[in-house]
């Protein structure tokens, strides 16, 4: 049975009557985008002269997050560990005047994916090693309430040689599923390495955004009855079709190497349990979440419970932030991507607004599997582990707020029923692995797609 929840619907007047600390944030917000723009428009921004004008004259011609003194990198920490004391006290290093450029693109995050892709040496147009790649709107079946077909987003390296044209079944298929709040942008660090070892050219690597997240379609995301089975069926089902129209419901199972982040990877996990224990030859799973429940007791400010159980995120923010958002994202981005080169920090920055400020849809499946602190509601550990056909790899960064003992109770398991199943660590990384320690985990992908024995 799942905790009942406020419904998403809490009016702005109830938010300012019961969370006076995120209200003073909301508020924060409200009054800058309404001192630049009507709040009643929606459309792009046509700031008076003399504004642009006193804009550009206070903020310098380059955002502050592109000099190299002003961007440290920093890993991501427990959702609940930043006050937000020390969170305001922090800067929006975007300039307003970039925020209102990528405003004006608000409608359309496939401009960014593309900008994004567009820095990879394979895409929109083929290598000198003969790579090629291609970005796939694939329609779901069915209509929601009138709506326009649901569809998911895909990304696809195909291996020298390969094409769209041939057989699904002549290739190993690797398929990269991304975690809460992210989208297939994310592994964009990831792309060219994995894609280029001479040992793995005969894999076909299919990047997806999850229903409701990415630049995949963004339907609402509601429940008649608001089970436990209805919350996963939601992302089960569209992944299910996904696989059926792309023909890899046809692949051999021994082809198919899945590798999935956190919240992906609880998703992925369910996925088998619930409805093909076969579904994959090995899965890896990258700072899963919700496979147990904390082992010890996590403080979580008042606040930030209120927040959580109505289902007010950082993307709301981003929202409510109008013509504003791109500059609040660099709040986090100018920090998240400080490890990269100027123009790809840059790009995901870009991409990472679009997303973010996409119609809210799939994120609201927080809060039913996970309690305020990220505590799981339903363990992984605890919905039938011994059910799954298949080998595991659990990869935990050193400093990752995702605890190491889930992965090892559930390879008890999985090796108990005679499949294989490892853990490990991963130094010099938190959470989020393939952007900690991009290297590392750049060579452990290709280790394991060259050991692969799938064709």
């Amino acid at each position: 049975m799942l905790v009942f929840r406020r419904a998403f619907s809490v009016s702005y007047a109830q938010l300012q009557s019961s969370i006076s600390p995120g209200n003073q944030f909301l508020s924060f917000v409200s009054n800058i985008k309404a001192s630049l723009v009507n709040k009643n428009k929606e459309k792009d921004i046509d700031l008076p002269a003399n504004v642009l004008k006193d804009i550009n004259e206070n903020e310098p011609t380059k955002s502050k997050h592109t000099s190299s003194e002003s961007r440290q990198y920093k890993r991501s920490t427990h959702p609940t560990s930043v006050p937000l004391n020390k969170l305001f006290s922090n800067s929006f290093p975007y300039s307003i005047t970039e925020s209102l450029q990528d405003y004006s693109y608000r409608a359309n995050p496939l401009a960014f994916q593309h900008e994004l892709l567009s820095l990879l040496p394979f895409y929109p147009e083929p290598d000198s090693m003969g790579r090629t790649s291609k970005v796939y709107k694939v329609y779901l079946d069915g209509e929601v309430k009138g709506q326009p077909r649901n569809f998911i987003n895909e990304f696809v390296i195909y291996p020298p040689g390969k094409s769209e044209n041939d057989d699904p079944n002549t290739m190993n298929h690797l398929i990269m599923i991304h975690g809460y709040g992210g989208g297939l942008g994310f592994w964009f660090k990831n792309f060219d390495e994995i894609s280029k070892s001479n040992k793995s050219q005969n894999w076909c690597i299919h990047a997806i955004d999850l229903l409701g997240y990415g630049c995949s379609s963004r339907p609402p995301f509601t429940l008649k009855n608001e089970t436990l089975d209805e919350v996963e069926d939601w992302f089960h089902l569209s992944y299910q079709q996904w696989l059926q129209k792309r023909g890899l419901d046809k692949v051999s199972k021994d082809k198919i190497l899945i590798m999935a982040h956190s919240m992906g990877a609880y998703l992925m996990a369910t996925y088998g349990i619930r409805k093909d224990p076969n579904f994959c030859k090995k899965i890896m799973m990258v700072s899963p979440g919700a496979v147990i429940k904390h082992r010890e007791e996590v403080n979580v400010p008042a606040y930030f419970a209120n927040l959580w159980e109505r289902n007010i995120s950082p993307f709301v923010l981003v929202r409510k932030a109008g013509p504003l958002g791109s500059k609040l994202v660099s709040l986090w981005s100018s920090r998240r991507f400080a490890n990269l080169p100027e123009e790809e920090s840059m790009a995901l920055h870009k991409y990472a607004y679009g997303i973010f400020q996409s119609p809210g849809s799939g994120e609201y499946m927080l809060n039913y599997l996970l309690a305020p602190g990220a505590d799981a509601r339903h363990p992984l550990l605890e919905r039938g582990m011994d059910k799954l056909r298949c080998d595991f790899l659990w990869c935990y960064g050193k400093e990752d707020w995702m605890d190491v003992h889930g992965g090892e109770l559930c390879s008890k398991i999985i090796k108990d029923k005679g499949f294989k199943s490892e853990v490990m660590e991963i130094a010099d990384s938190g959470h989020h692995i393939y952007l900690d320690n991009i290297p590392v985990f750049n060579k452990l992908m290709v280790e394991e797609m060259d050991k692969f024995q799938g064709i």
